[in-house]
């Protein structure tokens, strides 16, 4: 009986350690993410350099790319050694093997950069193919997120990733507008498909940043706020507006708007990498406050188990005749099963409440996760664009009065 309530004893403790051992693998994968955050804005804005320059046939933008393609190399070697220490150099079963495949096609993605690149220099691509592969590799990284936010056991840390992911993916369609009007500009050719896909790329960030305000906390709440006070917001919607006015066709004004529209858009997404930094570290904090608690959690239980057994000790050598004794030793059972008892419920309380905390959050990124994939196969059953995949889900869900996420399942149970 003493052996089997030492042994509960070590489990009970053994569970809080490695839940802290848990969260401590969260923050650092938390940290790798971060990173992937910093190589998508880079990357960002090298595509809409590179749209620039095909564009205008390499007259605009040649030395701005170069020093652009350094800043994207240095973010990537970041990311690189981030993924190898926060992810291969851990005990073998610690990782996700489906996160683990993702990361392996993020990084064929960064290794065909160089051809990209020589293909972007040497004018062989046309800006709409030179998107459609920045928008492939950045896609993949932004699918390493959302694959490593599933991966994560903490609520509170998991609802941050969930409203990160989302900000992430508006500033993602933030990026896909500037390139997309940026490439129209410079090539002096602004038609009624150009309108359409800027409209699809503002009405992609409108749904992703109304997500993520519905998981912010009011930290991350005020920092938005902040960003749509910014005067790139306000001369945003202007140029938006006065380009719905442009007629279909050529209009010689077009090359001119090019770096003004340039210039915009990019302050814009920089003042959204702001934020997206003011997230980062409150994702870091919050985690490293998760680990403050689940520490204090520890320590509590410590000192019950160590008073519980002092008092054990004390019953029995206070005990004088056998009689006595005996009926200490049952006090003291009595005592300690339930105290431990106590113990034990109060931590399967907490387990109950984390996991209910959980599903909430897991629901959305596994619906997040099933209409990524489903675009994913539009993409390349029907050689069409993100955007345009997305499009094609909304229409059948509107049509056939069903959720996004419904359509999406039904695509993915044909494949299967």
């Amino acid at each position: 009986m003493h052996q089997s309530s030492s042994l509960t004893r070590r489990f009970l403790l053994a569970a809080k350690y490695e839940e802290i051992h848990t969260l401590e693998q969260l923050q650092k994968s938390c940290l790798t993410l971060i990173k992937i955050g910093n190589l998508v804005h880079q990357l960002q804005k090298e595509r809409a350099m590179s749209n620039i320059y095909l564009a205008s046939n390499a007259s605009r933008f040649s030395a701005e790319l170069k020093e652009q393609i350094i800043l994207v190399s240095n973010n990537q070697t970041e990311l690189l050694d981030s993924f190898e220490k926060n992810y291969l150099l851990v005990k073998p079963g610690s990782g996700d093997a489906r996160l683990f495949n993702l990361i392996t096609y993020a990084l064929q993605g960064l290794e065909a950069l160089p051809a990209l690149r020589n293909r972007v220099r040497e004018q062989a691509f046309t800006p709409k193919n030179a998107t459609t592969a920045f928008n492939q590799i950045i896609g993949t990284l932004l699918n390493v997120f959302l694959e490593a936010t599933d991966v994560a056991n903490d609520p509170v840390i998991t609802k941050i990733l969930v409203a990160f992911f989302n900000f992430m993916q508006g500033k993602e369609y933030a990026g896909q507008e500037r390139a997309c009007g940026a490439a129209a500009f410079a090539s002096n050719t602004f038609n009624e498909q150009t309108k359409e896909q800027l409209e699809q790329c503002q009405q992609g960030q409108k749904r992703c940043f109304e997500f993520f305000i519905e998981y912010a906390d009011d930290v991350l709440k005020n920092a938005f706020d902040a960003f749509e006070q910014h005067p790139s917001c306000t001369q945003i919607t202007q140029l938006r507006d006065m380009l719905l006015q442009l007629i279909q066709g050529n209009n010689d004004e077009l090359s001119q708007i090019s770096e003004v529209w340039y210039g915009v858009t990019t302050e814009r997404i920089d003042v959204l990498h702001q934020v997206e930094l003011q997230i980062a570290d409150h994702l870091v904090f919050s985690a490293a406050q998760q680990i403050l608690i689940s520490k204090r959690h520890l320590k509590d239980h410590k000192q019950a188990l160590e008073s519980l057994t002092l008092k054990q000790s004390s019953h029995i050598l206070e005990t004088n005749n056998k009689q006595a004794y005996s009926e200490n030793i049952a006090q003291s059972k009595f005592s300690s099963n339930k105290t431990m008892y106590d113990l034990i419920t109060e931590q399967s309380e907490y387990i109950r409440q984390i996991n209910s905390a959980l599903d909430e959050a897991r629901t959305v990124i596994k619906e997040q996760k099933t209409i990524n994939q489903a675009k994913y196969i539009l993409i390349e059953q029907l050689k069409i664009t993100e955007n345009e995949a997305h499009a094609q889900l909304q229409k059948q869900a509107m049509d056939s009065q069903k959720s996004v996420y419904a359509i999406a399942q039904k695509i993915m149970s044909l494949v299967d």
